[in-house]
């Protein structure tokens, strides 16, 4: 019964548009609702993908960081899976997930090394929601009811273990380690692991956490920010989201994901959006990771997603839209082409105006 229900919930939240959130356009990519032309595209583009980035036996690989595998490449392939209509690949990858790197509690051990196995059995909760929305969405796809029953399972474990108040906010927590200590009384966040897309198919999914209530609270977070976006935040004991003590005050590889995250539903945030357009210059497109406090440049983005997200934020803002250099991908960087390819969908469900005018 209660599998019937998760799945029901999903149908409905999914071929609906409550509040304000156009969530049938938002995954059609996702559940195979693209004309053929646009779907033929992605099947083709995944191939290329599979065979550039994932193993035989499902295991999703970073060829840029020593081959390793993170819960959350796991996620990314199996989502990316879903927009190359490839079932059988699917399926491989979430079983390495599931016999490699989850754990009894239902939670996936973030990182798994060739030859080594599990060096690290903390969980990164990016990888759980990505996996469980992934599962999910399959299952309706697919009619998979084992899917749905491992992502409620997934999601259950997740809104159990993760969700938390502190400083005002409902927030999710990057890893039960991020929890605060006697010793460490804040809260340690990382805002990219704020993904709007997973949070309704996990209220479906697991109904009885406050789902809503974190999607609600990372749009406050976001509104909130008196500086741009740091890879790694806490909430202080006056509720301010502030750089977290111990890593560097950065908006690098994981903030840069947060432009994306929102406009995969069709979001943006004004006040991160004007902080990127103030900091990089227009003319060059030149993307570059940066310090919060001082907006100093710390290095540079190696790949053409980033000048594609930021083109996209461009289009919004003012309609130029995307230049044909910034859509090319050379499927050599499994981090790269892995957001490139999740942003051209979001495109394609949200923003039509934006392709490039050839």
């Amino acid at each position: 019964m209660r599998l019937r229900s998760a799945l029901l919930a999903l149908l409905l939240l999914l071929s609906l548009s409550p509040r304000s959130y156009a969530l049938d356009q938002s995954y059609m990519p996702y559940l195979g609702q693209l004309p053929p032309a646009e779907q033929q595209w992605f099947a083709a583009a995944f191939q290329i993908y599979r065979k550039a980035f994932i193993q035989p036996d499902g295991r999703v690989f970073d060829p840029q960081n020593g081959g390793i595998t993170h819960s959350e490449s796991q996620g990314y392939g199996m989502l990316l899976a879903l927009l190359g209509s490839d079932p059988e690949t699917f399926d491989l990858i979430w079983r390495f997930a599931k016999a490699k790197m989850q754990r009894a509690d239902k939670l996936f051990a973030w990182k798994w090394v060739p030859g080594r196995g599990l060096t690290d059995r903390n969980n990164a909760s990016d990888g759980e929601i990505l996996i469980a929305t992934a599962l999910g969405l399959a299952g309706m796809r697919w009619d998979n009811a084992e899917y749905i029953a491992e992502a409620t399972a997934i999601a259950e474990a997740t809104g159990t273990k993760l969700i938390r108040e502190f400083g005002g906010f409902t927030v999710l927590l990057p890893g039960e380690w991020a929890a605060p200590t006697p010793r460490e009384p804040d809260p340690t966040l990382n805002l990219s692991y704020y993904i709007p897309l997973t949070l309704p198919v996990l209220e479906a999914l697991a109904p009885d956490h406050p789902w809503e209530k974190v999607m609600r609270d990372g749009d406050a977070i976001l509104d909130s920010l008196i500086h741009p976006p740091s890879d790694w935040s806490t909430v202080n004991a006056y509720g301010e989201v502030v750089p977290a003590r111990g890593f560097p005050p950065r908006f690098s590889y994981d903030a840069v994901r947060i432009p994306l995250y929102l406009m995969q539903l069709g979001r943006t945030s004004p006040k991160v959006t004007r902080y990127l357009m103030e900091i990089w210059p227009d003319d060059t497109r030149d993307i570059y990771p940066f310090d919060v406090f001082t907006f100093a440049r710390t290095d540079k983005f190696w790949g053409k997603s980033y000048v594609f997200i930021y083109e996209m934020l461009h289009c919004l803002d003012d309609g130029t839209p995307i230049s044909a250099d910034a859509t090319e991908m050379k499927m050599t960087n499994y981090f790269d082409t892995s957001l490139h390819l999740m942003a051209i969908a979001a495109m394609y469900a949200h923003y039509p105006e934006c392709f490039p005018r050839y």
